[in-house]
């Protein structure tokens, strides 16, 4: 990767991994010596981060760190819908045996730490659910659509879902895991995309839940 690139890639791992608070101050300076750059790179990063949302433009050669919100988090579902489903339709005439296997293996990796719950199980639940979708798009043999839905997938507001899940949802996340992978299995595209909106409608609504109850458990 060149300079730029690299620069970008791990400003960008950061803003997502929250090692920066909402409303923090980037300066190019300061981010330049941290890096050990020139300011060159470090402006690119910083305008291409603020084109996607994570920073905000700030006067003197920097930018905010962008405070997230609800109605953020819904149109990153939303999307997911898009790009989820049709990368499940595209998977259909393109995915292998192995790749089909491997799926099953990592929902069957979830479903075991739901039954068990080892100490920390819901972080190892995290990282495999999100191994399941990146396994999607993996098989569905367009690296456009592979980039820009993983990048979906690594929002803090997203990837901790599993945090607000009971246990009835959790496992209804896992039947539907299965769903998808059966219809991957049987090539059908119409059933596969069906199933992908499914699964992704009830994140959302699941995600509606939680809301409503922060919000009233604030106003009491």
């Amino acid at each position: 990767m060149s300079l730029n690139e690299d620069v970008y890639t791990e400003l960008r791992r950061r803003l997502i991994a929250g090692s920066f608070n909402p409303g923090d101050k980037l300066k190019e300076e300061q981010v330049a010596r941290e890096f050990g750059v020139s300011r060159t790179p470090v402006r690119s990063a910083i305008q291409r981060l603020i084109e996607q949302g994570l920073l905000e433009a700030a006067p003197k050669r920097g930018a905010i760190v962008s405070e997230w919100k609800e109605s953020d988090a819904e149109e990153i579902f939303e999307l997911r819908v898009f790009a989820e489903g049709q990368a499940a339709a595209w998977a259909c005439s393109r995915i292998t045996d192995e790749q089909l296997a491997n799926m099953d293996a990592i929902n069957s990796k979830i479903a075991s730490a739901l039954r068990d719950k080892p100490k920390g199980y819901l972080s190892e639940v995290q990282s495999s659910n999100l191994a399941f979708h990146t396994a999607l798009y993996d098989a569905c043999g367009s690296a456009r659509l592979r980039h820009f839905g993983t990048n979906l997938l690594e929002y803090p507001l997203i990837s901790g879902g599993f945090y607000i899940y009971s246990d009835e949802d959790a496992h209804q996340s896992v039947r539907q895991h299965t769903e998808i992978v059966n219809a991957l299995r049987s090539r059908n595209a119409s059933w596969a995309r069906s199933a992908v909106t499914s699964h992704l409608s009830a994140a959302i609504d699941r995600f509606r839940k939680s809301r409503r109850t922060r919000t009233s458990q604030t106003d009491e």
